[in-house]
């Protein structure tokens, strides 16, 4: 399959996720616009497996580590990007925010379209995560009417968001703790 231009909500493990191909900066625009998001945040990752990851990124140290003991689940990592072709609004400044989620469903929609997935909370910005379409359909309102397709796994359990991480000459910086505890 090639870009996805469409906009889908889908289920990961941690909330129902707005996403698109992570290549596709017009689809990437049209998530800003539908979670009301300052284009300033970028837009966090979500890959297949971490073959994926390691085919975008770089992926050494601790972070390999971290990714080896965590992954597939709600681990962020922090990663300098090594390929070119994904959206400006993923990238900050050479790196990505990119997880494999533990997820099927979500690790399938990467692996079909042969690349990274955009997968940011589906809701407006600054929402709590959300576990029903229902709750997705309250939060976005008008704005679900830009949404290409839905995919409902029912009521997800309710967890917290994954923790992200940043690795940094083999430091762990804990940039939001989740689900995962992670000591520094």
């Amino acid at each position: 399959m090639n870009k996805m231009q469409q906009i889908i909500i889908y289920p990961t493990d941690t909330a129902y996720a707005l996403g698109c191909d992570a290549r596709d900066q017009e689809a990437a625009e049209r998530v800003f616009e539908i979670k009301g998001r300052s284009q300033s945040k970028t837009l966090p990752l979500i890959a297949a497996d971490v073959a994926m990851v390691r085919q975008w990124c770089t992926l050494a140290g601790q972070a390999k580590k971290l990714a080896d003991k965590y992954w597939p689940g709600p681990l962020t990592l922090v990663l300098p990007v090594k390929l070119e072709g994904l959206s400006p609004a993923v990238i900050n400044k050479g790196s990505v925010a990119i997880r494999v989620p533990g997820n099927k469903i979500a690790r399938h929609l990467s692996q079909e379209i042969g690349a990274p997935l955009i997968s940011t909370s589906a809701n407006k910005s600054g929402d709590k995560n959300l576990y029903s379409l229902a709750e997705v359909r309250a939060s976005l309102g008008e704005a679900m009417n830009k949404v290409d397709y839905v995919i409902d796994a029912g009521a997800l359990p309710s967890q917290g968001v994954s923790t992200v991480v940043k690795v940094c000459d083999n430091e762990i910086d804990i940039i939001r703790q989740g689900e995962i505890e992670i000591k520094a």
